[in-house]
């Protein structure tokens, strides 16, 4: 690590500040979406399949810029993101100028692909939060960027509810992408690059002598193929209620875009409450895998129970569950995949875990929004719930155990 302990220390608050800034503006804007692109006449199928196209340019897209990030520095591949965030985002304003719906409905669908293309920021920020720490406090640091996510989450959704009653539903992307160019320049200004030129060198040599570059090696990898399984199974899951619950409550009981964006912000409190204030003493005292299981155990209970709520505040409750078990489960998954991680390879690894994410993040709405409107609107959860519970049972038999006979051995 190039920076002592005063920079790493600063660094680490100006990633979080990136992060949640970053956040803020992504939060504005995803519980407007859905029923933005239902005003140009998407159905529940057509948004399903345009929040899945964020996801699907990011798949082919988040190794390569991981293992750029690896080889030219975190903070150049940082910088190309936000810049991809902002053009995406005034794009995405800019459809409702549009007298075609279609039309508009297709500069939608280009807008999410760019933006999945530059999509890496999260992966890089928890790539570069790795970089300035140590394997005890990686936990902590993914916790802290997992809680400048959640922040975001509180205060974007409720910033873009609030600008999109007083204003139209165009004015949040705009917003959004003045806040992407903004920190875009702070970073620029402020942020030191978190690996050296020897590390960067080291990168480089690693990947021309045939390091492991394909999804399907890091499948077969011993030590975190089972790990990225379960980071995929657990993204399906939180994907079908974090991605659909505009939709879904919009459907259900009549919410509009200013309680969706309410209801997005209490489920970023939760979350930052739990990973900011949380983690780390429970980390701390219990582990990674131990605080692991209760997370992904309260997501499936939570998931499994809300079809049945009948009422909004009964609704909200069980979002609050979802909230803590995901924030409970996500920053522990990624601190025993980075923990596992060779150093020279630890931005490579958190990209092909964001490419795999992506694939869950295609899979969840695509299916969800078809079978909201052919199964059944409550389909989110039961999907998520199945799918929660399958990536328990695979951390159980090959994680847990494995790792408790190894520890035992």
């Amino acid at each position: 690590m190039m920076l002592g302990p005063d920079q790493a220390r600063r660094a680490s608050l100006l990633i979080f500040i990136v992060t949640l800034v970053d956040q803020i503006g992504w939060g504005m804007v995803i519980p407007i979406l859905p029923t933005y692109a239902r005003t140009f006449g998407g159905s529940a199928v057509v948004v399903g399949w345009l929040l899945a196209s964020y996801s699907i340019a990011q798949l082919l897209f988040a190794p390569a810029i991981g293992r750029l990030s690896d080889r030219k520095g975190r903070k150049p591949l940082l910088l190309a993101c936000m810049g991809g965030s902002a053009v995406a985002a005034a794009a995405t304003g800019a459809a409702s100028l549009l007298t075609d719906g279609a039309f508009a409905l297709g500069i939608l669908f280009l807008a999410r692909a760019l933006d999945g293309v530059t999509g890496g920021n999260t992966a890089l920020a928890m790539s570069y939060a790795s970089d300035v720490s140590s394997p005890e406090r990686r936990a902590q640091s993914l916790g802290l960027i997992g809680a400048a996510i959640g922040l975001g989450y509180t205060i974007g959704p409720a910033l873009g509810g609030v600008i999109a009653h007083y204003t139209d539903a165009a004015t949040p992307f705009y917003v959004a992408a003045g806040l992407a160019l903004s920190n875009a320049l702070v970073m620029w200004w402020l942020l030191p690059e978190s690996l050296s030129p020897e590390q960067r060198a080291e990168g480089t040599l690693q990947h021309q002598e045939g390091h492991i570059t394909s999804l399907g090696s890091w499948f077969r990898h011993p030590q975190l193929g089972p790990l990225l399984i379960i980071n995929f199974l657990f993204i399906v899951a939180a994907s079908c209620y974090q991605m659909m619950l505009p939709l879904y409550t919009n459907l259900r009981f009549g919410l509009g875009e200013r309680d969706n964006s309410y209801l997005f912000a209490f489920l970023g409190l939760t979350m930052t409450v739990v990973q900011g204030g949380c983690i780390r003493p429970l980390v701390h005292r219990f582990g990674e895998r131990t605080i692991f299981a209760i997370g992904i155990g309260l997501l499936t209970a939570t998931l499994a129970v809300a079809p049945f709520a009948d009422t909004v505040t009964g609704l909200v409750w069980l979002c609050g569950g979802m909230g803590i078990g995901t924030a409970l489960a996500n920053p522990t998954l990624l601190a025993l995949l980075t923990n596992r991680a060779a150093e020279d390879e630890r931005g490579e690894v958190l990209g092909v875990a964001a490419s795999v994410a992506s694939l869950g993040r295609i899979l969840a709405p695509a299916w969800c929004g078809y079978a909201m409107k052919h199964v059944s609107v409550a389909s989110p959860f039961v999907t998520g719930a199945s799918v929660a519970a399958l990536a328990a049972a695979v951390f159980l038999a090959f994680v847990a155990v494995k790792t408790t006979a190894s520890a035992r051995s």
